[in-house]
């Protein structure tokens, strides 16, 4: 499905997925951000991207928004494919190493298939430039979901977009933002809030995440939004009534 101009979602819900998948035409060359999981979600991605006419570029880079099973399985296979793999640094040891505590083996994400562990060719930190082709992407550290999660800004076409992983999802009819997944080995509350807070004061005008659906405009407010999710979620055992 093609997103916007140059961007496409090659994985998602409306492939019966389970993670987001974009593809991202930079001049002659593709960016992947995540890599699904299994096989079959492999062979999706490939036949999407060759739907679009876009098999003739290769991947430069594979940039993964944390550790998690479903969004890294398939890294190997795209580095095989000449990609290099990109990884927040705190993430990076549990992928090189398959650390299965960490990347997955937990309800409600049990590994379906034996896990391929991948080198991580770019541990990325704070304010790392990732450049492809005529375009460029911007690491941000957003621990919380895990230690290595990290958001890519990328300013295209007049308009800043976020690629949020899984730290940071949109409600239904964009109406607001959704946290993400609290039940990781490393989920760190302190960690996340502290994230919220700094960029629930970002600029944004596009949020495409790790799951669900889509948010096209005006995602500043979605951002800002995700500041009231955390207070009003996480305070909800105080308020409850008998």
């Amino acid at each position: 499905m093609q997103v916007l101009n140059n961007i496409y979602q090659v994985l998602g819900g409306s492939y019966a997925n389970i993670a987001n998948i974009f593809v991202i035409k930079a001049g002659n060359e593709l960016v992947l951000i995540d890599s699904a999981e299994t096989e079959e979600e492999y062979e999706i991605i490939l036949e999407n991207i060759k739907y679009w006419g876009l098999e003739q570029y290769p991947i430069s880079y594979v940039l993964l928004s944390h550790k998690h099973l479903n969004h890294i399985g398939n890294a190997y296979r795209f580095r095989e494919m000449g990609a290099g793999i990109v990884a927040g640094a705190m993430d990076a040891q549990a992928i090189e190493q398959g650390i299965m505590t960490e990347i997955c083996d937990f309800a409600p994400f049990p590994k379906k298939k034996p896990y391929t562990p991948c080198p991580i060719d770019v541990k990325a930190k704070e304010g790392d430039i990732i450049r492809a082709g005529n375009l460029s992407f911007e690491v941000i550290e957003v621990p919380g979901h895990t230690d290595g999660s990290v958001f890519y800004r990328l300013e295209m076409d007049g308009k800043v977009i976020y690629f949020t992983g899984d730290v940071l999802n949109v409600d239904h009819d964009c109406s607001g933002a959704l946290l993400g997944w609290e039940g990781g080995k490393d989920y760190n509350r302190d960690k996340f809030f502290e994230s919220v807070k700094r960029f629930s004061k970002f600029k944004c005008d596009i949020i495409l995440p790790g799951h669900y659906q889509l948010c096209l405009q005006d995602g500043s407010r979605i951002m800002n939004d995700a500041y009231r999710a955390v207070l009003t979620e996480w305070r909800k055992p105080a308020i409850v009534t008998e």
